[in-house]
């Protein structure tokens, strides 16, 4: 898809976008927070945590992104643990019948970063993804996930 995303209906009735660019029949996510599954490791663990933080205190945080954000999360450590795998063998190695051959925890790295930065960009987690959202900042009794909290009289 080329151009910038489309921007969720409240934000297009907040900005008075035109009628019919609007889509009245948006699903809404519950105004819940997601729950981490059990049975992940602590490392994901740490890692949802944090990014759940950061989403309520963007206030975009939704019960239907779960499992994006454990495909985000699983993402980051596998990131991490290819660095760390890179930090103590060198980005080329021995291959077969000695040839110089690129180390395959390069490649895990590189598709671990555009995972990374592909579903932070869909939560808003880049600087250049922030600049797509707005939020009411002064609302303080808003509802976590829903759009349209704050925004009537």
């Amino acid at each position: 898809m080329k151009g910038p995303s489309p921007e969720p209906r409240a934000l297009k009735l907040l900005k008075g976008t035109r009628k019919d660019r609007i889509n009245d029949s948006e699903p809404l996510p519950r105004s819940v927070l997601p729950v981490c599954p059990d049975d992940v490791a602590p490392e994901v663990r740490e890692v949802w945590d944090y990014t759940l933080a950061e989403l309520v205190a963007m206030r975009t945080a939704a019960a239907a992104d779960r499992d994006a954000l454990l495909c985000y999360c699983h993402a980051v450590v596998t990131h991490r643990k290819a660095c760390r795998l890179l930090k103590s063998s060198d980005v080329l190695m021995k291959g077969r019948y000695d040839a110089v051959v690129r180390n395959p925890a390069v490649a895990i790295q590189r598709d671990a970063a555009f995972a990374i930065r592909q579903f932070a960009q869909e939560f808003g987690l880049t600087p250049s993804a922030r600049t797509r959202i707005e939020v009411d900042q002064d609302a303080t009794s808003a509802v976590i996930g829903n759009p349209f909290s704050g925004t009537g009289s």
